[in-house]
């Protein structure tokens, strides 16, 4: 019998498939080696995203259960409850609340007979502690130039931040403080009172108002 091809039947045979592809380049990935390198990656990123954000993440979740309180005395501060004292504290809460995104606040002003103290205070989650006391001075000293001189000042066992400085209305100088931690934010307006004063004054508002579970 003679092969098609002219060759002698049985001696005319073409490469198996098998050899084919063992001669063929090799064109698969790698896939386990790309997986178990990919996987050493994203663990050695998720490794320095939890030192850089771990403990913010656990003061966050930590001071989510504040409370802001009212009391109706604080040293020698008592709340003035009357209608103007409601109006003006409340159109100064809610500008800085809408700037800040607070979830509860309140609007207070307790006078102590010399002096008063405008106090607005409440609570969020705030990841970024520093720009929202920059944004809540801002908003409250906003026609007034800034405030001045700002200046961390003791800010007590509920730690955090504490800020005080100054800012002009009218002819007036009042005195700015400011507290700020990951789950809450006060910031007070002081008459007739000093930074030194007025940094004493403000801790013991925050210490009275800010309240943990």
């Amino acid at each position: 019998m003679v092969d098609p091809d002219g060759g002698p039947a049985g001696l005319y045979f073409e490469d198996d498939d098998e050899d084919t592809q063992d001669d063929a380049p090799a064109t698969r990935l790698p896939i386990k080696k790309i997986a178990i390198v990919a996987g050493s990656i994203a663990g050695a990123a998720l490794l320095i995203s939890g030192i850089f954000y771990g403990p913010t993440v656990f003061r966050v979740l930590g001071q989510s259960d504040t409370e802001i309180k009212s009391p109706d005395k604080v040293g020698s501060f008592a709340l003035d409850k009357s209608d103007g004292a409601k109006s003006t504290s409340e159109y100064i809460r809610d500008a800085i609340a809408s700037e800040v995104s607070l979830d509860n606040s309140v609007g207070l002003i307790y006078r102590d007979g010399s002096s008063d103290a405008i106090l607005v205070a409440g609570t969020a989650r705030i990841w970024k502690p520093d720009d929202v006391l920059q944004s809540a001075f801002a908003t409250v000293a906003d026609d007034a130039g800034g405030v001045k001189d700002a200046k961390d000042v003791d800010a007590g066992q509920l730690g955090g931040k504490m800020r005080c400085g100054t800012t002009k209305v009218d002819e007036s100088t009042l005195t700015v403080c400011g507290w700020v931690d990951n789950g809450s934010l006060g910031v007070a307006l002081f008459s007739n009172r000093g930074v030194p004063e007025s940094a004493k004054a403000m801790l013991d508002l925050r210490n009275a108002v800010e309240q943990r579970n």
